[in-house]
């Protein structure tokens, strides 16, 4: 069977989705390629949820390419609104509620889903998280204007919306159980800053605390935290984090752990079957965001119609999208040992590099001014991960 004739079956209608039926078609203009998604398969970008209230747009106006646009463009056959329900390996099928489908190559690009953590109260189920174009949908449906909204969860999603919501009026309160935004990713100085910058627009910070129960009042729900603080609002935002999509693997037998495991081709431990994006744990472990997804892409394409390729990562840097105190930053690798240090703190803003034991730069965080040096530093870092690799 040439790779032209084989059939490719991709699951997930996101970046990384789309991202691979994209290097497949320019890579095999007649292989025969299907999507699946229990979504309607229209191509939105992700990242730009966080940031929609700001620009003025409503979900319908943040869909980039509608789906017939996007089968039209890759000579797709879409299987929308169809449900994954098991994979057949021996037999090479998705099992979905529409029906069988059968695969030579299987690419799962399956996302994650976001963390429920243990509430109590009769409204946890109205805590909304916004992991896509439906979600958001909702979200926006059931915000009033001007209204309070509290967030759970200070993070990355968290701050970004916290950043979005007070640019456009609303009244957001952040409860997080750590001590600054973004503690996971950033020192605290640089979290400080962010916390005193989004405080300066009208977010109220609640560190250090959690949200213990969700209980329904009149006009909205009311929630209280672990120190018997009550916080009333008509709408929740659950952004505690997300957990990579792996139960569909799992259920196949493939190996997975963190997230569905993949060696350097982007391979499972079933060779005619591929897992991209947030779903995927990498010989460097989990990848999320837009870069990591489209280097991906470009090794998983020519790997599943018959070239093995690996996947070469740049440095994966991530400009947080807070208008209200710009900050860039490659995150200090998980696992290795080392510190952060300030290396300016002047009216440009504040730089802080990661060195690991041997002394050597593995992470950063730029704000203000300084994010102009984000691609000489990525660049720099790259050059150094291929001496490295050499």
């Amino acid at each position: 069977m040439t790779a032209s004739s084989s059939h490719i079956v991709v699951i997930g209608s996101g970046l990384a989705g789309y991202g691979v039926l994209r290097e497949l078609r320019k890579l095999a203009p007649d292989a025969r390629l299907t999507l699946v998604t229990q979504d309607d398969g229209h191509f939105y970008s992700k990242p730009a949820l966080s940031t929609a209230l700001a620009k003025g747009k409503v979900a319908d106006t943040l869909i980039t390419t509608p789906a017939e646009k996007m089968t039209a463009q890759l000579k797709l056959d879409l299987r929308a609104g169809r449900l994954v329900e098991a994979i057949d390996r021996e037999d090479k099928a998705v099992l979905t509620t529409g029906g069988p489908i059968f695969y030579d190559k299987l690419v799962l690009a399956l996302g994650a889903d976001p963390v429920r953590p243990p509430i109590d109260g009769d409204a946890v189920h109205l805590a909304m998280a916004v992991n896509n174009l439906d979600d958001y949908r909702t979200f926006r449906e059931k915000l009033p204007d001007g209204a309070r909204v509290l967030i759970m969860g200070g993070g990355l999603v968290g701050t970004e919306f916290a950043n979005d919501l007070s640019a456009t009026g609303y009244q957001p309160v952040v409860v997080d159980m750590l001590s600054h935004p973004l503690a996971q990713l950033v020192p605290p100085g640089v979290g400080n800053m962010i916390r005193d910058a989004l405080a300066a627009k009208g977010v109220e910070w609640h560190l250090g605390r959690k949200v213990v129960a969700l209980r329904k009042i009149d006009g909205g729900i009311r929630a209280e935290l672990d120190n018997g603080v009550t916080i009333d609002a008509p709408a929740v935002l659950s952004a505690v984090g997300l957990r990579p999509h792996v139960a569909l693997a799992r259920d196949a037998g493939l190996e997975v752990s963190h997230g569905i495991r993949v060696d350097q081709t982007g391979r499972t431990s079933d060779p005619d079957i591929y897992a991209i994006g947030d779903c995927a744990e990498y010989p460097q472990g989990l990848a999320a965001y837009v870069t990591p997804i489209m280097s991906a892409a470009r090794a998983i394409a020519p790997s599943a119609l018959g070239t093995p390729t690996e996947i070469r990562f740049p440095p994966l840097s991530v400009q947080v999208k807070t208008t209200a105190y710009p900050v860039v930053l490659l995150p200090a690798p998980f696992g290795v040992d080392g510190e952060w240090k300030e290396e300016a703190n002047d009216e440009k803003g504040l730089k802080y590099l990661f060195r690991d034991a041997d002394g050597i730069v593995r992470g950063y965080v730029f704000t203000r001014d300084y994010c102009q040096e984000r691609m000489d530093m990525d660049r720099t870092l790259s050059e150094q991960m291929m001496g490295t690799a050499a």
